[in-house]
């Protein structure tokens, strides 16, 4: 177990770290429905029911576009959604949860895994993986993104991170802090790469009602709720890991909110993290159920779709 973790650490981001119905907006622009980390939609959920969406009759949104990362691409892998290979895309991912509902009418996937803030505007990742950003057109009335995580290194964090399991944790962050801290700044602060994004998105579709998803942990907000990864990892990673976590999602609020948009997380009153019961997490250590390790579970991907409902 300890060589598998060790290895989908170091390939987390390079593939890539049920809302309730009532959502709130925070002051930082989040919309969160309950605690950071779960929600409220019961196990077994379907996009009929994803929040105003279950009523209507016609759709709220003619095109729907989703940007970003594996954190958007991913889902069951046992569901693959077409597209480029190394984009691995899945039908259980948010957007296509998301879009499955009736408030939905055209839906294009361009989320791709590892994508980085360049691959959004400029860069062909892949063979049939143009800019992101090109798939926008000024029909476009819905987006979601998920972007950044990557560009500030979250595959080495949880590289790090994840060394305990397989020896002496390494103290994560007194060796990364500072340059992590620095690329959050780059990436997500003001005239940062982000920002770019957010214009790119402006320009292409000025009409579009854009949500930003945030990162759900890995690790459980309480020590409770820990499990034997966890007491791997090491009480001090452990404790950085939430802070950093907790550290790029504020970073993306603030600049989704400075943009005009909302951030969105799904939330819950109890433990959905990589801890949690295989039938409930909606973030996995090693994979289970049927998805990339550290990364979102369907169930997951489920949550994230309810709380976007939710907030539009």
């Amino acid at each position: 177990m300890p060589a598998v973790v060790a290895m989908g650490a170091a390939i987390a981001l390079a593939v890539t770290p049920l809302a309730s119905a009532a959502s709130t907006e925070e002051t930082d622009g989040t919309i969160t429905a309950g605690s950071l980390g779960s929600s409220g939609i019961a196990t077994g959920s379907t996009s009929d029911s994803l929040g105003p969406f279950g009523s209507l009759a016609a759709p709220a949104y003619g095109e729907y576009v989703a940007l970003g990362d594996s954190y958007a691409a991913l889902g069951d892998n046992t569901r693959p959604a077409g597209g480029p290979a190394g984009c691995a895309r899945s039908l259980a991912n948010y957007p296509h949860v998301l879009a499955a509902g009736p408030g939905v009418g055209e839906f294009t996937d361009s989320t791709c895994g590892g994508a980085q803030v360049p691959d959004i505007l400029t860069v062909t990742q892949y063979e049939g993986a143009p800019p992101q950003i090109s798939t926008l057109t000024e029909d476009t009335d819905l987006v979601t993104l998920s972007i950044g995580g990557n560009d500030v290194g979250f595959g080495a964090i949880v590289q790090c991170i994840m060394s305990g399991t397989v020896g002496t944790p390494v103290d994560c962050k007194s060796v990364m802090d500072t340059q992590v801290t620095a690329a959050i700044d780059a990436t997500f602060g003001e005239s940062g790469a982000v920002d770019d994004v957010y214009e790119a998105i402006a320009d292409a579709a000025p009409d579009a009602t854009v949500v930003t998803t945030q990162y759900m942990p890995l690790v459980p907000a309480s020590d409770e709720d820990g499990c034997a990864i966890t007491d791997g990892i090491g009480q001090d990673n452990v404790e950085w890991a939430r802070a950093v976590t907790g550290q790029i999602n504020d970073a993306v609020a603030a600049a989704a909110e400075r943009n005009g948009h909302v951030a969105v997380m799904p939330t819950d009153d109890v433990d959905r993290s990589a801890c949690a019961p295989a039938d409930q997490r909606w973030t996995s250590f090693l994979g289970d159920p049927n998805t990339a390790q550290m990364h979102p579970t369907a169930l997951g991907q489920e949550a994230m779709a309810a709380a976007i409902a939710d907030a539009i």
